[in-house]
């Protein structure tokens, strides 16, 4: 076969490859460039029906263009676990007697938590001092009558009586209070409510408990 620079030159200057009528070699050149590829055949007739400036304008705005970016995958999301409760059970049809003692177990085990969060009742712990007036208050009388308070929330610890200076002492208090139903104010409120007796409270320690 002859070269395709071969046959372009001889083309240059005659309308065949063999003068300026078709021959067996342009047949045969023909068959051996196209027999085997019509498609490219057909390509090159539509595209030798556009001009010369018509393909060099194509060819410059489709250079123009970015190359278009590869489609990104799309990852399914996975599909979400089965819950371990009864989400599984299909309330839609009738239920077995395994998922129906599974869904009463599950209700179950919720009432339970749900009733040990209730039953958490937030407490703290309280230490006190109560200074008297003076060293003629009777302090373990006073602890009696602060004892002998009842109150929902409150529950009374051990006392003792700390010296301070010159004979004179406080009393120092230990109590339990829930912290829904007493609070630092009421405490206050309770104590000082000895007014004849007591001169002033202050908390040393309050914990959580």
């Amino acid at each position: 076969m002859s070269s395709l620079k071969e046959v372009n030159g001889r083309l240059s200057a005659q309308p065949f490859v063999s003068g300026f009528s078709p021959s067996s070699e342009d047949a045969r050149i023909f068959a051996e460039m196209f027999s085997n590829a019509p498609n490219v055949l057909q390509w090159a007739a539509r595209m030798a029906s556009y001009y010369q400036a018509e393909r060099d304008s194509i060819l410059k705005s489709s250079s123009d263009k970015k190359p278009a970016e590869p489609a990104k995958k799309t990852v399914a999301p996975a599909p979400a676990a089965a819950a371990a409760d009864d989400d599984d059970i299909d309330l839609f049809g009738e239920a077995t007697e395994e998922e129906q003692a599974a869904l009463e177990a599950k209700k179950a085990k919720d009432a339970e938590k749900k009733k040990a969060k209730k039953d958490v009742i937030a407490k703290s712990s309280i230490l006190f001092d109560i200074k008297a007036w003076d060293d003629t208050v009777d302090l373990e009388a006073l602890a009696q009558k602060l004892h002998a308070i009842q109150r929902d929330g409150l529950i009374w610890g051990d006392y003792k009586l700390v010296p301070v200076a010159f004979g004179v002492k406080k009393l120092q208090q230990l109590i339990v209070i829930e912290d829904d139903k007493v609070s630092g104010d009421d405490l206050e409120e309770m104590i000082m409510g000895f007014e004849d007796e007591v001169q002033s409270m202050d908390i040393v320690a309050w914990n959580k408990i």
